[in-house]
Parts: C-alpha cells; structure tokens; sequence
C-alpha cells in the first residue's frame, strides 16, 4: 500500500561526515565507498583502456630522453684507395723499375722568407720635408725630377737613352740607366770580388740616387711652357705614395 511503512524492512541509515556520504557496513559501523566496492585487478592486462595511447613509443625518436644517444655500431669511414680487386693489372711494364734514368718534377720549396731574413734592425730613413715655423710645408719626392723642354739624358756608360726612371748622380752629373745599374749591383754582391773593391764600388753607386723626366706630367712641345696633362691635386696623392713606397726599400744601414 501506498504510503504504509513497512516494520520489516531495514532502517534507514542516516548520513552524516562533513559533506560526505558515508555508508555502514553490514555490521553498523562507517566505512567508505571505497571498501564497499570491488577494486580493479593490478595487473596490466586487467586494464580496460577506452582509448589507444596514438603512438608506440614516448618519443619520437623512438627512445626516451634518458636513453644512451650513440650510435651502436662505429660510423663507416672511406679508406681512401681501391680494393683489391679494382686495380688493373692489364699494363705493359717499364723499361727502368727504377728512377735511375727518369725526371721527376720536384714541388715547389716555401718561398716566404724566415723571421731572421727580415731587416728589422734596420731603420726607415726620414721625410725629406722642408718646414717653415714647425709646421710641414713641402713633402720632396724620393724621385728627382728634371723639367726641360726635351729630354737630353744618356747613359754614361752604354751611352743609350733611359727609358723612364734613371739614376742621376749631384756630384758629376753623371746618368745611369736602370739596366747597367742592375749590372753594377749584381757584379758588386759577387764573392769573387775583394772587400776593398767591392766597398769603392757600393760607395759610387750609393751617389746615384732615382731621377726621372718631367714628361709625365709636362707636355713641353719642345719650348720652356708647359702643360700639366693632370692635376696639381692627383700629382701630389702620387708623390705621397711614392714617398711610402721608397722609404720601404731605402733603408739605413
């Protein structure tokens, strides 16, 4: 019946414990829902997973982070020459098995000079530069030049007219081409020669000193004017690297 409340049927148990549903066993005492309830299996295959985790590994470079990167085996390195069997053997042989009767190209020897070839204690000689009051004023170049309506220089000793740069000599007068002057430094360094000689001839070449004519920078047409065929300013750029170039090569001994 409806609304008839049965003696027989078990008591309600009431629920009590702070927001919690907290059930009795069949004895009356409180237990949780956890001791009432059949726990899973541990073991592996006991697991229902829904769904599949997607990959095979947790990594996909197929390892963890922890695991040993090297390589298992050691990496292939080309030796360098042919096997064996790739040689060919199908050639006539030579005359000489040996090197008695053959040229052989020999490489080329290191052609920079070692530290103590260097000329470091030598110094670098001065500007020659004509000051006025301690400020610079004139920068002379290290090639003396001539400045004639034509150009009248001869060799003094094969009697040629030098082309291009010369050496001229203050104190005669005296002119030499480039290639007798390459004959007299050569001859000089000769061990042949005796000290005594040998110093009387670098002490004449010495007074020769680089000179050259005004024709590339005058156009004279055989009279006393003249056309500058560039600028004062382009000249001037010229001699100052001129000046750095020679005082390179000149040093003081």
């Amino acid at each position: 019946m409806d609304g008839f409340e049965y003696v027989v049927n078990p008591p309600v148990w009431p629920k009590v414990g702070f927001l919690r549903k907290i059930r009795r066993d069949s004895s009356g005492n409180f237990c949780r829902d956890s001791y009432t309830h059949k726990l899973p299996s541990v073991a592996p295959n006991a697991y229902d997973v829904a769904k599949p985790m997607g990959f095979k590994y947790p990594s996909k470079a197929g390892f963890s982070a922890l695991a040993n990167k090297m390589p298992r085996l050691p990496p292939f390195r080309e030796l360098g020459y042919p096997p064996i069997g790739s040689y060919a053997t199908d050639f006539p042989g030579t005359q000489y098995y040996f090197t008695f009767n053959k040229q052989i190209a020999r490489e080329q020897k290191w052609v920079t000079p070692g530290p103590s070839t260097y000329t470091h204690h030598l110094k670098y000689p001065d500007w020659d530069v004509e000051t006025a009051f301690g400020s610079r004023r004139i920068i002379w170049p290290s090639v003396a030049i001539f400045c004639s309506p034509t150009n009248i220089v001869k060799c003094s000793t094969c009697g040629a007219k030098p082309v291009g740069d010369y050496f001229h000599n203050f104190g005669n007068d005296a002119d030499m081409c480039r290639a007798c002057m390459h004959v007299e430094v050569a001859a000089i360094k000769k061990c042949s020669l005796q000290v005594t000689e040998r110093y009387i001839r670098q002490q004449k070449i010495k007074q020769f000193v680089p000179a050259r004519y005004c024709g590339f920078f005058h156009d004279h047409n055989q009279t006393t004017a003249t056309i500058e065929r560039d600028s004062r300013k382009v000249l001037r750029q010229k001699i100052r690297v001129e000046n750095y170039l020679y005082r390179l090569n000149a040093k003081i001994e």
